[in-house]
C-alpha cells in the first residue's frame, strides 16, 4: 500500500532527465561560437522577461478589476443605506408626531406642515407655472436626479385630451401645456404632433366658443357642440370631426358665390385652416383620412405651411419616405422662418435622418442641432418640477369627474381667444 503513494523513483527519473537536458544545453552551447552563445542566452533572456510583464500586467489588471468592483458596491451600498436613512427618519418623525398628537404635544404649525390627504373639494394652491419653479429668491432650486423619477407607462394623445382642455379652462399657457403633454406622452409621439394637437384642440374650442358651427346646416341633423367637445376630451373626435366637415362644406359653398379678389383669396385660406385642424384631429386615429384632409388644405391654400408639414407628418408615419422629404422639403422652401419657426423645426427635424441615411451626415447634424435648439428654448422636453408633477396627479384625478363642468366653463368663457392659426 505504501508504494502506491511512492514517487522516489519518479522523481529520479525526471531529475535525471533535466540533467540529460542541461549536459545537452551545454554541449550546445559550447559548440557555438562566443556570438552565437551570447545571442543565444540574450534571445532567452528578453523572453523570459517579456513572460514576466505579461504576468505582471495580468495581475495588475484582476487587482484593478476586483477593487473597481468593490468600489462600486460601497458606493451602491451608501446609495442604498443613504435612502433607508431619509425614509427611516421621516418614519420615525411620523410616528414621534403621531404620538405627540395623541398627547396634546404638537405645536399648532408642525400640524399644519403635515402632509395630509387632499380634501376632493380643494383647489391646487398654485397653479402659477409661468413662475417654472422660482422662489422667492428668485432662484430655481434644483431637486436631486432620482428625487421624482416617477415610473408610469405612457400615455396615449387619445387620452391627454381631457388634460389638454382641463388645462385651457385654467389659463394655462400652450408651452406649459405641451411640456406636460410630452411628460405624460413620454416621446409616445413627436413633439410636432403634441403641438400640433394641442393647437387643433384649442382652434376647435374656439370655433365652439365663437358659434362657428351654428346654423351650419339647418336641414341636418348635427352634433351639439357640448356633445362634440365631451366625446373629444373622452379622446372620440368623430363628432368634432362632422362639425369641422360641415364648417368646410359651407365655407366651400359660399367661396363659390364670392367673385374672385382680395376677399375671396381670404376665405380659401380659412377654409385650408380649417382642413388643417380637421386633419390634425383625424390624426389621432386615422393617419389615412389626415393625410386626405392635409391635402385638401394644400389644395385650397398651397402655402399652407402648417398642411405641408403635418402632410409630411403623415406620410412619414405611412413609411413613404420620399413623399415625406418632399412635403418637408416644400416647408423649408416657402416657410418664413420669422413666422413658421415651430413648422421648421419640425421639418429640420425629419429631413436630418434622411440626410443622415444618404451619407450628409454634417448637413443632418446641422438640421438636427437646429430642431433641438428650438425645442430646447420652447421647453417642451424639460422635465417638470416636483410641485408640478404634483399638480398634474391632482388635476388627473379630478378631471373625468369634472369634465362636463370643464366643457360647460369653455362654452361660457366668451373671453376664450385663438391667437390665429398660421
Amino acid at each position: 500500500m505504501d508504494n502506491i503513494f511512492d514517487f522516489s523513483h519518479t522523481f529520479s527519473l525526471l531529475a535525471q532527465k533535466a540533467e540529460n537536458m542541461t549536459v545537452t544545453a551545454g554541449n550546445y552551447l559550447s559548440g557555438l561560437s562566443g556570438i552565437k552563445a551570447a545571442a543565444v542566452v540574450l534571445f532567452l533572456t528578453t523572453l523570459v522577461l517579456i513572460l514576466c510583464l505579461v504576468l505582471v500586467w495580468y495581475v495588475k489588471s484582476i487587482i484593478a478589476s476586483v477593487q473597481r468592483e468593490k468600489l462600486l458596491e460601497r458606493e451602491y451600498r451608501a446609495k442604498i443605506d443613504n435612502r433607508l436613512d431619509k425614509k427611516l427618519a421621516a418614519d420615525d418623525e411620523d410616528i414621534e408626531i403621531g404620538h405627540n398628537e395623541e398627547n396634546g404635544k404638537v405645536p399648532a404649525d408642525k400640524k399644519e406642515n403635515r402632509r395630509t390627504k387632499p380634501d376632493k373639494k380643494a383647489l391646487p394652491l398654485d397653479l402659477d407655472w409661468k413662475k417654472d419653479g422660482d422662489g422667492a429668491n428668485g432662484k430655481q432650486k434644483i431637486s436631486p436626479p432620482d428625487a421624482f423619477q416617477y415610473q408610469f407607462k405612457p400615455q396615449k394623445l387619445t387620452t391627454l385630451i381631457a388634460l389638454i382642455m382641463d388645462m385651457l379652462e385654467r389659463n394655462v399657457d400652450e408651452p406649459k401645456i405641451a411640456q406636460t403633454i410630452m411628460y405624460k406622452n413620454q416621446h409616445l409621439n413627436s413633439e410636432d404632433d403634441v403641438i400640433q394637437t394641442i393647437t387643433a384642440v384649442k382652434f376647435f374650442v374656439y370655433l365652439c366658443v365663437s358659434g362657428r358651427f351654428q346654423n351650419v346646416n339647418p336641414h341636418k341633423t348635427l352634433p351639439r357642440e357640448d356633445a362634440a367637445l365631451f366625446h373629444l376630451a373622452n379622446g372620440d373626435c368623430s363628432l368634432a370631426l362632422v362639425l369641422t366637415e360641415e364648417l368646410i362644406d359651407r365655407k366651400l359653398a359660399k367661396i363659390k358665390l364670392t367673385p374672385e379678389g382680395r376677399e375671396q383669396n381670404k376665405m380659401w385660406c380659412e377654409v385650408s385652416n380649417c382642413a388643417t385642424i380637421f386633419g390634425s384631429l383625424a390624426a389621432l386615429s386615422d393617419n389615412r383620412l389626415a393625410a386626405k384632409a392635409f391635402e385638401l388644405a394644400i389644395e385650397m391654400n398651397p402655402r399652407n405651411v402648417t398642411a405641408w408639414g403635418r402632410l409630411g407628418d403623415m406620410y412619414f408615419r405611412e413609411d413613404m419616405q420620399e413623399k415625406a422629404v418632399w412635403a418637408f422639403s416644400n416647408v423649408l422652401n416657402i416657410a418664413d422662418e420669422g413666422i413658421y419657426t415651430q413648422q421648421i423645426a419640425n421639418a429640420n427635424k425629419m429631413m436630418a435622418a434622411y440626410y443622415s441615411e444618404i451619407g450628409s451626415r454634417d448637413i443632418a447634424a446641422s438640421m438636427l442641432k437646429s430642431a433641438a435648439a428650438f425645442y430646447e428654448n420652447i421647453g417642451i422636453n424639460r422635465p417638470l418640477s416636483e410641485q408640478e408633477v404634483k399638480i398634474v396627479n391632482l388635476i388627473e384625478t379630478r378631471q373625468f369627474e369634472n369634465i362636463e363642468k370643464i366643457v360647460d366653463n369653455l362654452l361660457a368663457n366668451k373671453n376664450f381667444c385663438q391667437t390665429g392659426y398660421i
